[in-house]
């Protein structure tokens, strides 16, 4: 990623202030590459990963798979941290398909 990534519906950035990246816009399908790539940098530099989704108006469920697969890969004491809005239902979502009980998985409301 070296940056950032952008279309027309979404800006991917590193975060300023810790490992991890924020994301702005619509997260749709098309865009599991890009947001794998920069998981995958960002998951190199530190035990903590932050993903800032708090720009986010729409995460496909596709999207979320990746945060989840991310998440799996991690061993205690590393973890994913997902900062996200009420409005993107991410807590329903992850506990109707049992991703709550991963251990490295953190959600953060925003």
């Amino acid at each position: 990623m070296r940056g950032y990534f952008a279309d027309e519906l979404l800006l991917i950035t590193p975060s300023s202030n810790a490992a991890g990246v924020s994301l702005f816009g619509e997260v749709v399908g098309t865009h599991k590459g890009p947001l794998a790539v920069a998981l995958a940098e960002q998951s190199l530099r530190a035990q903590e990963i932050t993903v800032d989704l708090a720009g986010v108006h729409y995460l496909a469920n596709s999207a979320l798979e990746i945060l989840v697969a991310l998440a799996n890969s991690l061993r205690p004491p590393r973890r994913l941290l997902v900062r996200a809005p009420a409005g993107l239902g991410l807590r329903e979502r992850v506990t109707a398909h049992g991703w709550d009980r991963i251990e490295a998985l953190r959600l953060i409301d925003a």
